[in-house]
């Protein structure tokens, strides 16, 4: 008996037990560049209105996708062509093939069905002054590599607010999609060796939500309308969890084509520019859904633009010509910076 009194009592110790959370230092950041095609979206609870949403975008991207079928069917009969026996399969069976190039808008009617999203950038004007803020970075690699102390942001806010403490919470992970940001806002996740509590948890002042370019999924409309989807769930979720929460959405740096991942990627040239030029449509594809829905944005995509529209390559990093150099990551955290004064989202007691 003493034995399993002995056994139960440790069980009941390692299962209550509180997870450890963050460690204050700085972590060497992973080179990761995430996978092109993306991971399939990660199951969550969602309220009713959501997941009507969510299916009335589904029926329409299906019915997108059996017109663009039933048009290619129409031009092949058209056109005379006849499959060979070569050919595996149709046109029409063919669809995913075709090169789409990315238009970074939605489209009118399904803009129309997303429109009921609710708008909520906070309460800035009636929130207290408070002594502390708590700031939360939600992103990919972009975001992980500004370090778990998030320095530059931190220095620029002592700057701006020097009688203001600040915890900031580093919410970025290497090689992870949108889809599995807005998986993060509500579940457990780990990460290089770190456990990380459901972001919603800490109820932060403020959320910076990073678009995921970098770890996009295709180059077709009906990805970066997947993407501007998720970024309303993103919106949604924190609005439902932490009402006060106040949202910034980020655009990272631009990437550059003639560069686009040497030393680690080390790609042939067209696919250097693919990459590139995608990566580009979902930056500029967050940039539509801020300015267009009327939220905040810290915009250092185009801030890190060169004449040519390619990235300024003083704010990559050299090594890697995929994330944020120490110039990159502060231009990044100047953006942020700035929308926080500008939205006046840390009110100051008037002297």
């Amino acid at each position: 008996m003493p034995i399993i009194r002995l056994v139960i009592l440790a069980s009941l110790y390692l299962f209550l037990m509180p997870l450890p959370v963050f460690s204050q230092a700085t972590a060497a950041p992973r080179v990761t560049f995430g996978q092109l095609l993306g991971t399939p979206a990660m199951e969550k609870e969602e309220n009713t209105a959501a997941k009507e949403k969510a299916e009335k975008i589904r029926k329409f991207l299906q019915l997108i996708e059996e017109n663009g079928r039933k048009s290619l069917t129409d031009f092949q009969n058209r056109s005379g062509y006849k499959n060979t026996p070569d050919d595996e399969i149709s046109f029409s069976d063919n669809i995913a093939s075709f090169v789409i190039s990315p238009v970074p808008t939605l489209h009118p009617e399904l803009a129309k069905i997303i429109s009921g999203t609710d708008l909520h950038m906070g309460q800035p004007n009636v929130l207290p002054i408070k002594s502390t803020y708590t700031i939360s970075l939600l992103g990919d690699s972009m975001t992980d590599t500004l370090g778990k102390e998030l320095t530059h942001l931190k220095i620029l806010l002592k700057e701006a607010y020097p009688q203001t403490d600040f915890y900031l919470m580093n919410y970025g992970q290497g090689a992870t999609d949108i889809e599995n940001g807005l998986f993060r806002l509500t579940n457990r996740t780990q990460y290089e060796g770190w456990n990380y509590p459901p972001l919603v948890a800490y109820k932060p002042d403020i959320v910076v939500v990073e678009s995921f370019a970098y770890n996009h999924w295709g180059a077709e409309l009906s990805d970066l309308n997947r993407q501007w989807l998720a970024i309303a769930r993103i919106i949604d979720t924190l609005r439902s969890y932490s009402p006060d929460t106040q949202i910034i959405l980020a655009s990272t740096i631009s990437p550059n084509a003639e560069i686009f991942g040497d030393g680690i990627l080390n790609w042939p040239k067209n696919l250097k520019w693919d990459g590139a030029i995608t990566t580009k449509a979902y930056l500029q594809n967050l940039i539509n859904f801020a300015t267009s829905q009327g939220y905040p944005l810290a915009d250092a995509y185009t801030a890190s633009l060169n004449a040519d529209g390619q990235g300024e390559i003083k704010y990559i990093n050299p090594v890697d010509h995929l994330h944020p150099s120490e110039e990159g990551k502060m231009l990044y955290a100047q953006k942020i910076a700035e929308t926080i004064k500008k939205y006046n989202m840390i009110p100051v007691a008037p002297r």
